[in-house]
């Protein structure tokens, strides 16, 4: 079993090869110890050390305070733990930390042992600290474990809500620790509200780095308080500048519109144009073929030559190119429209009365009437255009759909100041991309029309201060809709 060294001269050889400043005095406070770094921290060696006081080698007040510590800690037996300064002949002084220590022999013998840990570098990095935490927008302390703010920053001296004196630091601590209990010997991040200077409310959030040791057993925490309050102005700043962004983005959505819109109207303008010089310079040689038509028909009438298919032949296509530019001189009139005062209902039942003997026999056909005689302003000669159209595009939809009997409703309503009247089939339904495109005018997915009939009904509820509105599933069927003001509009409106 290995002995434990006793030998004093490999003892004291260690004890003067240790980093740390260490001594021993007796019962008078007299050296009898002082080890080589010891020697070096005073500047004199160990000959002219013992047997001498601390009175021999420093300026009486600081000789006075170290006999009064070194005697309660001989007294009563208590540790002593205390930053001093320690001074040499030269006037060099050494910022260390003393502890100091009760040793008592065997024999009765009584010995004050101490060491003193250099805080040079400790100091000086601290310094550093604290120049940089006077430079940063953060409130910084170091806090003992007495709970004595030993270092305050002048940030965090504004929080604490009055001139920064030891109390205003007493009650800013009190107030954290109600916030979070572990404060601030756990490591912790919180957030609370402080009285800043000026009494001013800030929200901070808090940051503790928990006790951590700085030397010889020596412990503190450095908090940290970041003021947020900014940053809820912040966020109050972008959520306005967000909105104003939104509206931006609204108003150039609307600017592109109504350029978009001027385009239109500027080709339809156009296209107007150029739809009313085409049909006007069609309809009078169809007017001579018309008339050519009618002549040979009389002439050849009852004459058995054979030709009685042909000429029917002719005048049925003399008749849809009639409706073509018919079409297309509706689309392309400009004139105010003439409004007046009519009973709806009755007016659309002679319409619908006179159009269902064109229609096919197997197209079934309801009427209903939900306007109970109520007189509305429209224009008769225009919304006849818009009403035939409806019921004209819904029949040729219904073509050739045996499976099922073909059935058109047609009614009219009012809600909230406006009367719809609306033509509603049960027929195949209008695909997802037929019916974007469905309101461009001369779009048309038939091998025959002009693609105007849609747009036409689209211009008429327009110039009647309303809107057409078009439904569709594929496979049940479509609805056209057209919406207009059951109060005539003090504006006219020009087609």
């Amino acid at each position: 079993m290995t002995q434990r060294l006793t030998d004093p001269n490999i003892l004291l050889a260690i004890l003067d090869n240790l980093p740390t400043s260490i001594f021993v005095k007796d019962e008078d406070l007299r050296f009898v110890y002082s080890n080589i770094q010891h020697c070096q921290m005073i500047g004199k060696p160990e000959a002219d050390l013992l047997g001498k006081s601390d009175g021999d080698f420093y300026q009486y007040e600081h000789a006075h305070g170290f006999a009064l510590r070194d005697h309660m800690v001989l007294d009563t037996g208590d540790e002593c733990i205390i930053e001093e300064m320690a001074s040499r002949e030269d006037g060099m002084t050494t910022p260390v930390l003393t502890r100091k220590v009760r040793l008592e022999r065997p024999d009765g013998q009584v010995y004050l042992i101490g060491t003193n840990s250099d805080m040079s570098d400790y100091r000086k990095r601290e310094n550093q600290y604290k120049a940089l935490t006077d430079t940063v927008p953060v409130g910084v302390a170091q806090i003992d474990e007495n709970l004595d703010i030993t270092f305050a920053n002048p940030l965090f001296n504004a929080y604490c809500g009055g001139d920064g004196s030891e109390n205003d630091k007493a009650r800013l601590l009190l107030k954290l620790r109600e916030a979070n209990a572990t404060f601030p010997g756990e490591a912790s991040k919180f957030e609370a509200e402080v009285q800043g200077l000026g009494n001013q409310p800030r929200n901070v959030i808090v940051v503790s780095s928990g006790w951590l040791e700085i030397a010889d057993g020596l412990r503190s925490a450095t908090i940290s308080l970041v003021d947020v309050s900014q940053n809820t102005e912040l966020q109050r700043i972008n959520s306005e500048i967000s909105r104003l962004n939104q509206e931006l983005a609204a108003n150039m959505r609307k600017l592109s519109d109504a350029q978009d819109d001027l385009v239109r109207k500027g080709r339809m303008e156009q296209l107007g144009q150029l739809t009313a010089t085409v049909a006007h310079e069609l309809r009078n040689p169809l007017g001579t073929v018309r008339t050519s038509a009618f002549l040979l028909e009389r002439k050849l009438r009852d004459k058995n030559l054979g030709v009685d298919t042909q000429l029917d032949r002719i005048n049925k296509a003399i008749v849809r190119c009639d409706n073509i530019i018919t079409q297309l001189l509706d689309f392309s009139r400009t004139r105010h429209l003439e409004c007046a005062l009519s009973d709806l209902d009755q007016w659309l039942t002679g319409i619908v009365e006179e159009e269902v003997q064109k229609l096919p026999s197997h197209v079934e056909v309801e009427l209903l009437l939900g306007l109970d005689g109520q007189q509305v302003p429209f224009d008769p000669a225009r919304m006849q255009r818009a009403v035939i159209n409806m019921i004209s595009n819904s029949v040729e939809a219904m073509e050739g759909e045996s499976a099922k009997p073909s059935r058109l409703v047609i009614s009219t309503f009012r809600k909230l100041g406006y009367v719809s009247l609306r033509v509603t089939d049960n027929g195949p339904g209008i695909p997802a991309d037929v019916l974007a495109r469905i309101r461009e005018p001369l779009y048309t997915t038939k091998s025959f029309g002009t693609g105007l009939g849609v747009p036409a009904i689209e211009q008429i509820a327009q110039l009647h201060g309303g809107r057409l509105d078009i439904t569709s599933e594929v496979g049940s069927g479509s609805s056209f809709t057209v919406w207009f003001p059951e109060v005539q509009s003090r504006e006219k409106s020009a087609a």
